[in-house]
């Protein structure tokens, strides 16, 4: 398999995830998705996932549509009740602004690429940010980088993240992202010449509290506080 005939495809579906992932209050937001999708699916890697295309494409239309995909987002991931974590640090440690927000920024400084604070919200650990970076690696040529922020911090996390909306009731588009996620991630470890991590039992953290609950709790004790913070703004 030629990788390099595929670096544009790549590139492509790392852009979408971030997209996706990624909070935003721009007006613009999502408006490439679809043709994102279109494209995903002409360059698609597993033929299984062509029904995950199919129903995304069918029901991501319109306008009023991808306001259906910003409110499955906002349920999911800024619900102040079992909201899903969006940054690596709370997906590894259950702590905001751990070791994985040190690793990306260590990585950066080996580029030229730095986040663009007025437009991007999130911190450099943010699974949207770290998609988006991966994309422009990929683009730029910067495989070593690719391979290291992959294969320190995405692998060994992704696929929690994943299994988070999977298992969540109130998924529905993004569980289709989701498993198109997973199958993409197969790939990207096939490229790395990765294994997948093996799944090792959630370890306590504090107070005889397993790392997943620790992490739950943290993370609506975070959303509660933003909570607070816009209602006084």
């Amino acid at each position: 398999m030629n990788l390099e005939n595929l670096r544009s495809a790549r590139s492509l579906y790392y852009q979408c995830f971030g997209e996706v992932f990624s909070f935003s209050f721009s007006k613009n937001r999502l408006a490439n998705l679809t043709q994102y999708l279109n494209a995903m699916n002409e360059c698609i890697f597993d033929d299984t996932l062509k029904t995950n295309f199919a129903f995304l494409l069918e029901n991501l239309k319109t306008p009023q549509d991808m306001q259906k995909l910003i409110k499955e987002y906002d349920l999911l991931f800024l619900a102040l009740k079992s909201a899903i974590p969006t940054t690596f640090s709370y997906i590894e440690e259950g702590f905001e602004n751990s070791n994985a927000l040190l690793l990306v920024r260590q990585i950066l400084i080996k580029s030229k690429l730095r986040r663009n604070e007025a437009f991007f919200k999130e911190g450099e650990d943010s699974v949207g940010f770290c998609f988006l970076l991966m994309s422009e690696f990929l683009r730029e040529k910067n495989d070593d980088l690719a391979k290291e922020l992959f294969e320190r911090l995405i692998n060994p996390n992704i696929d929690e993240f994943f299994n988070l909306i999977l298992v969540n009731e109130a998924a529905l588009l993004f569980k289709e992202v989701a498993l198109i996620g997973v199958a993409f991630m197969e790939f990207e470890r096939f490229c790395f010449e990765l294994e997948k991590p093996i799944k090792t039992q959630s370890k306590k953290v504090q107070n005889d509290l397993s790392r997943s609950e620790f992490l739950r709790r943290e993370t609506n004790k975070q959303r509660r506080k933003l909570g607070k913070t816009q209602e006084i703004s």
